[in-house]
């Protein structure tokens, strides 16, 4: 592989952590506390090389990451990460896009619960990335609501540029020139914590993963910057469907 591809799938291979959520009543306040303990969380670091790596850990151990470069999606993960007592280990699967690549990945690493981590990849770097506490924000589909214009692709397509148009009722239109049009929606996840959850559907010959595709996975957008990513993976879970953008102004 080449050295630059091992990089950053190198890079990829740290996207991830597990966790427990909270919520409300007295049983689940034990769920917060369990939280406040875990790796649970949205992290973000970023590489000597300038390269963002950005991912979301969810109640019950699944994952998924993204890293970018100005705005050029480098590739995502998925997969799942055991933890506790501030130490982390996992697996999955690694797109990397620069090399048309997908593969196995594991890591390991420690963790300060809701500040820090460090991973160690199973091609031997390593990274630490910091915790945002925009994570804590309740999830809102008002606020995610508008339109964004930004580039999706899969791990084996050509980037494609695409709109997309949020309804305050989580209900997700979108397309990319003629070819390709995507419908869907998006809910808030039972923790309630701002990360939604994401159903799409492909429809049209120049869609990335072809007509009639579906996918699943999470959305976030960052209240601070408006900038809005998504990371899904199809029903075979052989390939994903990655969109980075932004919105756009009123």
């Amino acid at each position: 592989m080449h050295p630059l591809a091992r990089s950053l799938l190198t890079i990829a291979t740290a996207l991830s952590l597990s966790a427990g959520a909270g919520a409300a009543s007295r049983d689940d306040a034990a769920g917060d506390a369990g939280a406040a303990a875990s790796a649970e969380g949205f992290w973000i670091a970023r590489m000597p090389n300038g390269v963002a790596v950005k991912w979301g850990i969810l109640d019950g151990g699944e994952t998924w990451g993204i890293y970018e470069s100005e705005g050029t999606i480098l590739g995502a993960f998925h997969g799942t990460t055991h933890a506790a007592a501030g130490a982390l280990h996992g697996t999955g699967r690694a797109f990397d896009i620069p090399s048309r690549t997908v593969g196995a990945a594991s890591y390991t690493g420690t963790y300060f619960p809701r500040q820090a981590i460090t991973i160690t990849t199973s091609f031997g770097a390593s990274f630490e990335g910091r915790y945002a506490p925009s994570y804590e924000q309740p999830a809102s589909l008002a606020a995610l609501a508008g339109r964004y214009d930004g580039e999706g692709l899969s791990s084996r397509s050509e980037v494609q540029g695409m709109a997309l148009q949020f309804a305050d009722d989580g209900a997700l239109s979108g397309h990319a020139g003629e070819g390709c049009r995507a419908s869907g929606r998006v809910l808030p996840r039972p923790g309630g914590r701002n990360i939604f959850n994401l159903s799409l559907r492909f429809e049209g010959p120049a869609c990335a993963l072809g007509d009639g595709a579906i996918v699943a996975g999470i959305a976030h957008v960052s209240t601070a910057s408006g900038e809005l990513f998504l990371l899904a993976m199809d029903e075979a879970k052989t390939d994903g469907w990655l969109y980075l953008g932004q919105r756009a102004a009123d």
